[in-house]
């Protein structure tokens, strides 16, 4: 969906946003994250998550992404996964102009600073477009959420806060299928890069069985590979 030029990326600008974003989090006392969609990795994270929610701050500089995926709730990092695939369609289906006026507002389950699970919710926005009109860098303000109760599932919606219009992430007639046990494992194993050999190998199954279900995952999630 979104081809970056490399040679096109002025990294300079992230240099001069990231002394703002340190103020912000002293001021607001919220998590800070700036993502990068080419790189595909956080390249920007405020000191105060390991206060606020207990992360290992040695573990986010070594691992980032890795390391922020481990400490969601399994049951619902999948479903984040869809969304995050979701919003990047939503944002290229509106005008270009308008794309800064949208943030992608969700609530999920994160391991908290007690080591049991807490809702937070995080707001997402673009930071940077390029002159393609990619989103580039994306801008994250995590919160603890006001909304405690563990029954609720991952909550996701879009909030234009020029003209307050909310627009929820997956039409209410639209279905999600969830991906199976197997399905989940697989995936987590394609996440760390092992090939369909290896993954046969490791959970005993047969390569044509992992195929199967590796193309069963694109067509669930709408995806065309993997990478995505």
């Amino acid at each position: 969906m979104q081809q970056f030029d490399s040679n096109a990326l002025d990294y300079g600008i992230l240099d001069t946003h990231v002394v703002l974003l340190h103020q912000l989090a002293q001021v607001g006392n919220s998590g800070i994250t700036v993502f990068d969609h080419h790189r595909k990795e956080h390249v920007f994270t405020s000191y105060n998550f390991g206060e606020l929610f207990g992360h290992d701050m040695d573990a986010v500089a070594a691992a980032g992404s890795e390391y922020f995926d481990s400490r969601i709730h399994p049951d619902d990092l999948v479903q984040l996964l869809q969304n995050g695939i979701a919003a990047l369609k939503f944002y290229h289906r509106i005008p270009e102009d308008e794309r800064r006026n949208y943030k992608y507002v969700c609530e999920y389950r994160v391991i908290g600073n007690t080591g049991s699970y807490v809702r937070v919710i995080e707001q997402h926005q673009p930071l940077e477009i390029d002159a393609r009109g990619n989103i580039w860098l994306t801008l994250g303000v995590l919160d603890i959420s006001p909304n405690q109760d563990e029954t609720q599932g991952i909550k996701a919606q879009f909030l234009n806060y020029k003209t307050g219009v909310i627009v929820p992430l997956v039409p209410k007639n639209d279905t999600t299928a969830s991906l199976t046990k197997r399905e989940k494992e697989i995936l987590t194993l394609v996440k760390k890069g092992l090939p369909s050999k290896d993954i046969s190998e490791k959970l005993f199954i047969s390569i044509h069985t992992v195929n199967t279900h590796r193309q069963r995952i694109l067509e669930k999630l709408n995806v065309v590979n993997s990478l995505e």
